[in-house]
C-alpha cells in the first residue's frame, strides 16, 4: 500500500478511504434506496416552472417556482392567492404532461367555472379536486395522492381553512386549543418530505388575518412548523390601481394591480417585490383573463432596454422595419405575433439573469434589512425591486 501525502492508495490504484466511503454509500443505497442516499454532488437539480408572471419569476431569484418543495402564498381576501395557484398549476401541467395535479379545497369554495377560466377545460381532466372534512383527512389524502407518483402539483387552499378533528369534536374544551396547529404541523412535516421525494410542488394558500392581540399587525395561521417547511413565502396585496369597464351603464372593476413580496426565500436572496396586473372579468379579448403577461412584456421590455423607446417610437430588430409607432400599436402587434412575444420574453430573461443593461433600475438593494416592509411600497418603472423583508422566524405580516 502506497502513501500519497495523507491519502492511502491501494494496490488497485484507488484511494482507500474513498473506496470505503463508496462502499458505505452502496450499502446505504441497498437498504434505503437511491432516492434517499447520494453524494452531495449527485443532488438532482429539478426544473423550475413559471408562476405565470415574468416579474414574479424574476423576484423569486430562480426564474419561477421550484418543482419539488413547499411554498406559501398568503394575503388578504381578494388578493388573488388561489388564482395565482391555479395559473401556476396550469404551467406545471404543461411542463409535465404525463402527470396530474391535486387541489385540496379545505374551504369547499372552488367552482368549476373559475377553474376553467384560469386553466382551460382540457387541463381540468388532469386535475383531481378533494374536499377534506378536517386537516387530518387532508393530510391523509395528500400522502396517498402524492406517493402515487402521478402528481406534479398540489394546491392546499387554505392552511387555516380546515379545522382539526379535535376542533370538530371538542370545540368547547380548553384542551383543544392549538389542535389545528398540531394538525397543520403534521401536514407540514410530511409535505416537506413528500414534495422532495416525489418531485411535487406543494403550493399552500394562506390567509393574513388581523392579530386579535391588538398589535396592529397581520398574522398568518399554521404555526412555526408550516413556516419552517416553506422554502418560499410570498405575500400578495392589492395595489391602488384598478381598471374599470362600463357594463350596462355602470362602471365595473375588471382588473387590479397586485404587489407580490418575497418575505422568505431559501433559494435566493429574499426581499424582492414584484408587480403585475390581474383581470378577473372576461372582456372578450380586450384584456386577458388572469395575469396580464402582455403588459409585463411591454413594461419589462422597455425597462430592460430590450425594446428601445424614442418618443412615440418603439424599436426592436424583430419589429416590422425594426420599429413601430405608438404604444397601442406595439401592444396589438405583440398580442397577435406569438413568435415576437417569445423573442421578447427570451431576451428580457437574459437581461434579468445577467444583471446587464438597466438592471439597477429593476432591482435595488435593501438599505435597512432590520426595518419592516410595512408602511410604504415604492416601485421603479418596471415595478420590481428589493425591499426590506421580515425575518423568516416572524409569524407576522406587516401591513401596508
Amino acid at each position: 500500500m502506497l502513501s500519497a501525502g495523507t491519502r492511502e492508495i491501494g494496490s488497485d490504484g484507488m484511494d482507500v478511504k474513498l473506496k470505503a466511503l463508496n462502499k458505505l454509500k452502496d450499502d446505504l443505497v441497498g437498504k434505503y434506496g437511491a432516492d434517499s442516499v447520494m453524494f452531495t454532488h449527485e443532488i438532482p437539480i429539478r426544473p423550475v416552472v413559471s408562476s405565470g408572471s415574468l416579474a414574479l419569476d424574476f423576484a423569486t431569484g430562480i426564474g419561477g417556482f421550484p418543482s419539488d418543495r413547499v411554498i406559501e402564498v398568503a394575503g388578504q381576501e381578494g388578493s388573488g392567492k388561489s388564482s395565482l395557484g391555479l395559473i401556476t398549476m396550469a404551467n406545471f401541467l404543461d411542463a409535465q404532461p404525463d402527470r396530474g395535479a391535486i387541489i385540496l379545497d379545505t374551504e369547499h369554495k372552488l367552482t368549476a367555472s373559475w377553474v376553467e377560466q384560469l386553466i382551460g377545460k382540457e387541463r381540468m381532466e388532469r386535475v383531481i379536486l378533494l374536499w377534506p372534512d378536517s386537516m387530518e383527512q387532508a393530510t391523509d389524502m395528500y400522502t396517498k395522492a402524492v406517493s402515487s407518483g402521478e402528481i406534479s402539483f398540489v394546491m392546499l387552499d387554505s392552511i387555516g381553512g380546515s379545522p382539526s378533528q379535535r376542533v370538530m369534536t371538542k370545540s368547547a374544551e380548553i384542551g383543544n386549543i392549538g389542535g389545528n396547529a398540531l394538525a397543520v404541523t403534521r401536514f407540514a412535516q410530511l409535505a416537506s418530505i413528500y414534495s422532495q421525494k416525489y418531485h411535487v410542488l406543494t403550493f399552500g394558500v394562506n390567509q393574513t388575518r388581523e392579530d386579535l392581540a391588538g398589535y396592529h399587525r397581520m398574522i398568518t395561521p399554521g404555526g412555526r412548523a408550516w413556516k419552517h417547511a416553506c422554502v418560499l413565502r410570498i405575500q400578495l396585496k392589492r395595489g391602488q390601481g384598478k381598471v374599470e369597464k362600463k357594463i350596462d351603464g355602470e362602471d365595473i372593476p375588471i382588473g387590479y394591480d397586485v404587489i407580490a413580496k418575497i418575505s422568505k426565500n431559501q433559494l435566493a436572496p429574499p426581499g424582492r417585490t414584484a408587480f403585475y396586473w390581474f383581470f378577473n372579468v372576461n372582456t372578450d379579448g380586450e384584456h386577458p383573463f388572469g395575469i396580464d403577461q402582455l403588459d409585463e412584456i411591454i413594461r419589462l421590455g422597455i425597462t430592460t432596454k430590450v425594446i428601445r423607446q424614442g418618443g412615440a417610437w418603439y424599436n426592436h430588430a424583430a419589429l416590422p422595419d425594426g420599429k413601430i409607432q405608438g404604444r397601442e400599436a406595439l401592444i396589438a402587434l405583440v398580442r397577435e405575433d406569438e413568435a415576437l412575444r417569445q423573442t421578447l420574453v427570451s431576451e428580457i430573461k437574459v437581461v434579468l439573469a445577467e444583471g446587464s443593461g438597466e438592471i439597477a433600475n429593476l432591482v435595488a438593494p435593501m438599505t435597512n434589512p432590520e426595518e419592516d416592509l410595512a408602511d410604504e411600497v415604492s416601485f421603479h418603472a418596471a415595478n420590481i425591486h428589493m425591499m426590506e423583508g421580515e425575518s423568516d422566524e416572524e409569524s407576522s405580516v406587516a401591513t401596508a
